[in-house]
């Protein structure tokens, strides 16, 4: 029996525009007389990001590996300006991310059924500010900062189970990250909802694929 479902945050409930930040990153090079290839940039902007995630040893937050992939893009490309300027730009995005439209009403509604809560690579205030700006409540927010591991590693989902004492059989993993959201913890035996907003269907191995979060509701009612 499906007892509590584990929301991912961004791209499934606060709108995400992928490639957003590094374009910031880049527009400032650019003021300051360093043109950067797009492409490339973008590349190293996912790379570095994923290398924290998956590779490094000691665990840092979201912020850090964000000003630190800025510091690398900066000397990498040999900009002499104050790479500050641009975390603070990306800074001041994050903290302007709204809902999707439907987000609000479908977790108030599925609340009523089950325990709704996070699984989130984000730092513990941006998450807070998007969601209660929204006015998006959940019964519990888990994410990369309070744990100190990122997903995929199975530590993460491990550790919300057993925060919320409860088996893998009894959740449901949603989210928009093929590997994040669907096979990594379809690996740990829970059911998974792919929020598939934009791209083709594709059986990557979730339980259900919704297009938004209004959909939900009834893709649980045919894998509970």
């Amino acid at each position: 029996m499906i007892t509590t479902l584990i929301f991912d945050v961004y791209g499934t409930i606060i709108a995400f525009e992928r490639g957003r930040n590094a374009e910031i990153v880049r527009g400032f090079m650019r003021r300051a007389g360093v043109e950067t290839p797009k492409e490339e940039v973008h590349r190293l902007w996912g790379e570095y990001y994923k290398d924290a995630e998956l590779n490094d040893k000691v665990f840092r937050t979201e912020a850090q590996v964000f000003q630190e992939r800025i510091a690398f893009l900066y000397d990498r490309y040999g900009c002499k300006a104050d790479p500050l300027e641009a975390y603070n730009a990306t800074s001041a995005l994050s903290e302007k991310r709204v809902a999707y439209p439907e987000a609000k009403d479908a977790i108030a509604s599925l609340r009523k059924k089950y325990r709704v809560v996070t699984g989130s690579n984000a730092d513990d205030y941006p998450l807070r500010l998007n969601l209660d700006g929204a006015g998006i409540e959940m019964d519990a927010y888990y994410t990369s900062e309070g744990f100190r591991i990122y997903k995929p590693r199975p530590e993460f989902y491990l550790a919300i189970l057993e925060k919320e004492g409860i088996r893998p059989e009894e959740a449901v993993f949603i989210g928009d990250s093929v590997l994040e959201d669907v096979q990594a913890p379809k690996a740990l035996g829970m059911r998974t909802i792919w929020v598939n907003r934009r791209k083709p269907p594709e059986d990557f191995g979730q339980d259900a694929e919704v297009k938004g979060l209004d959909e939900i509701g009834i893709a649980l009612e045919h894998i509970d």
